[in-house]
């Protein structure tokens, strides 16, 4: 008898050119995009800032799946300029 489950294409990982899978460097939904493009957008906010609400906002659709409106307005309480 012959094990043929390996062979089968669904068992093999996709390699990427380094063969390190690739980082995420921007939001992939909808909801996600229109938020980084509004952080990026944001004149009174530093570059660090930006960089990492932009990352937050990844990270937050890596666990949800994608933004809520809850953490949309999150988001955007931090873009106001400093009262």
């Amino acid at each position: 008898m012959r094990d043929v489950t390996k062979t089968k294409a669904s068992h093999h990982k996709p390699a990427t050119a380094s063969g390190k899978p690739e980082k995420q460097t921007w939001p992939v939904t909808y909801e996600g995009v229109k938020l980084a493009e509004e952080v990026k957008a944001c004149p009174s906010l530093s570059n660090d800032t930006k960089t990492k609400l932009t990352r937050e906002i990844m990270d937050h659709e890596g666990t949800h799946g994608k933004c809520t409106e809850t953490f949309g307005k999150k988001i955007r309480r931090q873009l106001r300029a400093p009262a």
